[in-house]
């Protein structure tokens, strides 16, 4: 079964106009998938296999001259080289658009490949895995417990696939195989507990040292664990708000999964009646939440944050978008109290005109206004447009 993204008018006229497109992502986002079904003509090749990988870095002018036409090239962050060849090409002819099409994970190297190689030459969108509107549109009926378990990578939805299966064949090749390469990690059971430890500690303040502690691993490790996670799109660090721009730099952010279902199965929640009677299931609403305005456009420490003071009050996500400002509580209640929100004491705080929403699993597919806040339940309706 196929299910329609949202990402298709944005990639093809990033193709019309652009010589070159990067779509990154985790893996098993579904970017091969969606790229080959919007250009069938195109040629693929992908450098998972590793004979052309090693073409591709040893001799990239070789490797490229035998596309005459559109190509994608999948994974090309298994050969860094090809960048500078396809930037040679491209400038030989820029009214070529659309030739070159690249896929590959957020990997810092990756990044920093096409900052010094392909700027100003190439689009880069970043293709999250299935947003609740997608699954909707597809006629998914989406509840929070089967959302929240199975998550949004395509291949669990579209195979109609057992979660608790895929995520644990996805945490041993990605997570304990690539990862533990890229890092060197000598202990897998040390990198598995500290992947695990994060999970628990979803949409809570990272604090390096109590982490350390209880992983057994020395601070600047889980550091370096951490920012490989973060680069690789499989974990966002959202930062405080403050008006001082510098605060938001040193104070610590809050971390979140790239995906629910993942939570789950770090957590060994392999069922629809262990999530519901999991203590998490609050933290992994909020997760869900976070994850809903990632794939309406917004960006970490852009025009997303959380607001938390130094007496710990703290409103879930500050978002701005068009000039308005947003403050948003995630609450898995269907009914949330008012007493129980901190919007009175943080609303002052912002522009007389900042909208108060509960991202709730009310059972209503639109915006309910209340007297003193908003909610929506974003399993149902969008609040924000979508990618």
């Amino acid at each position: 079964m196929w299910i329609e993204r949202n990402y298709y008018q944005k990639i093809i006229e990033a193709v019309k106009t652009r010589p070159a497109l990067l779509l990154t992502g985790i893996r098993q986002s579904g970017k091969s998938s969606l790229l080959q079904r919007l250009f069938p003509e195109a040629e693929y090749v992908t450098l998972d296999k590793v004979l052309l990988a090693e073409e591709a870095k040893t001799n990239p002018s070789k490797f490229l001259s035998r596309f005459e036409k559109q190509v994608i090239i999948d994974e090309i962050q298994y050969a860094p080289s090809l960048f500078r060849e396809i930037k040679i090409r491209i400038d030989e002819d820029r009214n070529v658009k659309g030739k070159w099409i690249l896929t590959g994970s957020q990997q810092f190297n990756l990044m920093q490949g096409i900052t010094e190689s392909l700027a100003g030459r190439i689009r880069i969108i970043n293709l999250f895995p299935l947003s609740a509107a997608e699954l909707n549109r597809a006629g998914f009926e989406l509840n929070p417990e089967n959302y929240l378990w199975k998550g949004g990578f395509p291949e669990v939805w579209a195979e109609n696939l057992v979660a608790a299966g895929f995520f644990e064949d996805y945490i041993q090749t990605y997570l304990e195989r690539d990862l533990k390469q890229m890092l060197n990690v000598n202990n897998l059971m040390d990198f598995r507990r500290f992947v695990i430890h994060l999970a628990l500690r979803t949409g809570q303040l990272v604090n390096y040292a109590e982490i350390a502690k209880d992983t057994g691993v020395s601070g600047n490790t889980i550091k370096s664990w951490i920012n490989l996670l973060q680069t690789s799109g499989l974990i966002y660090l959202l930062p405080p708000f403050y008006q001082n721009l510098g605060k938001r730099l040193i104070k610590a952010p809050k971390i979140y999964f790239c995906d629910t279902g993942l939570i789950c199965a770090l957590l060994n929640i392999h069922s629809l009646q262990a999530l519901e009677n999991s203590p998490h299931l609050g933290n992994i609403w909020e997760n869900f939440v976070f994850t809903e305005l990632l794939k309406s456009g917004f960006t970490c420490g852009k025009d997303l944050f959380f607001y938390r003071d130094q007496n710990g009050v703290e409103i879930d996500f500050v978002a701005e978008k068009d000039g308005n400002t947003f403050l948003l509580e995630a609450k898995h209640s269907e009914i949330p109290k008012a007493g129980k929100l901190n919007f009175k004491k943080v609303a002052p705080l912002f522009p007389p005109t900042v909208q108060l929403l509960v991202a709730c699993p009310a059972n209503e597919n639109t915006l309910i206004t209340l007297k003193d806040f908003s909610l929506y339940n974003p399993l149902l309706y969008s609040a924000f447009k979508s990618i």
